[in-house]
């Protein structure tokens, strides 16, 4: 037992300084943010953080903090989220954009597994790829990558290319929703049906707007219900290719099902529930959703520092053109679907 919390406060000591890194850099964003309301705190503190860790690296004793911030925090961020919806909107706007959602995962995930085919790239490859555009980016890779018996190269390289054009996107799609004048509910309907990546898609959604960041928020964790099915379903696959290959029989494969399944979706419903029978008062409200405004700056100033191009440059250009096609096919389709079934 002595041994047991030694080893705890060591684990929590660790992650101190990462936490104090991206701490330095969100709390001036905030206050930046509050002075020049144009400006979004979260832009500020992931390109401060891109900027940092590309001109300056990240110490090691840092690394731990930093992916604490980006895994934990955020997902603690889109819990209390929830308090901002009634259990009622939520189901609205998830309900309405359901089917885009459905269409957008089936095109993504076999465009790229064509596509990687096509360009002479291993078939789980393009398959991770698929995965992590259609559903949760890095989250769906890593989760997917044990099912289908990918190699670590393949799960690397994967990750790299969504890292890659998620955050392209996250700087590309607010210029091109204002340039088109969207208003903050069809933004962060593309915001949440279209980036890869959820820390990535609700950077996206806030820079554009609080009221965006939220509504993609709904829609992305909407996407994240479809990682277990979709795991399954592809793991189910890999195994009889793989036995009928082998001249084998169809057998069970154990799934990590807590991998698959994205429980902080449960929390931010329940947040919402609270939120529509009226338990909370409107002062503990109000604190909760700056409380959740605060961590998602704090988390995206860590994809910030989590960002590192000179890995990227590694990924070579057959996986970029693969992920390249993949992340237009969820741009225009989804912009487009969305166009279609609001009218």
């Amino acid at each position: 037992m002595a041994e047991d919390k030694i080893k705890k406060k060591r684990d929590i000591l660790r992650l101190i300084p990462g936490i104090l890194l991206v701490l330095a850099i969100s709390i001036p964003a905030v206050y930046i943010h509050k002075f020049y309301k144009p400006v979004s705190a979260v832009a500020i503190a992931i390109i401060a953080g891109i900027i940092i860790r590309n001109l300056f690296g990240l110490p090691e004793r840092c690394k731990s903090g930093v992916s604490f911030s980006v895994k934990k925090i955020l997902r603690l961020a889109i819990i209390l989220l929830g308090v901002r919806f009634s259990f009622v909107e939520m189901l609205k706007i998830s309900g309405s954009s359901l089917v885009i959602i459905t269409i957008l995962i089936i095109m993504a995930t076999f465009l790229a597994r064509y596509i990687s085919h096509k360009l002479g790239l291993p078939d789980r490859l393009g398959t991770l790829i698929g995965v992590g555009t259609s559903i949760c980016g890095v989250s769906a890779i890593v989760a997917t990558s044990p099912a289908i018996e990918a190699t670590e190269e393949e799960t690397s390289f994967a990750v790299a290319t969504i890292t890659l054009f998620g955050l392209m996107a996250v700087f590309i799609y607010p210029v091109i929703g204002y340039l088109l004048h969207m208003s903050d509910t069809l933004f962060g309907t593309w915001a949440g049906a279209a980036v890869n990546d959820t820390s990535q898609a609700v950077a996206t959604g806030f820079i554009y707007s609080d009221a965006a960041g939220s509504v993609a928020t709904v829609v992305k964790l909407t996407r994240n219900l479809f990682m277990a099915p979709v795991i399954v379903l592809l793991s189910y696959l890999y195994i009889v290719k793989a036995n009928r290959k082998n001249g084998a029989g169809d057998k069970e494969k154990k799934i990590d099902y807590k991998k698959a399944f994205p429980f902080f979706v449960l929390g931010f419903i329940g947040m919402a529930i609270l939120r529509t029978l009226r338990v909370l008062p409107a002062e503990a409200i109000g604190i909760i959703e700056d409380t959740a405004g605060f961590l998602i700056v704090v988390a995206i100033a860590g994809v910030g520092m989590g960002t590192n191009f000179a890995s990227m440059k590694k990924v070579g250009l057959k996986p970029f053109y693969a992920g390249l096609s993949a992340a237009l096919l969820m741009a225009v389709v989804s912009i487009t679907l969305i166009k279609l079934f609001s009218h």
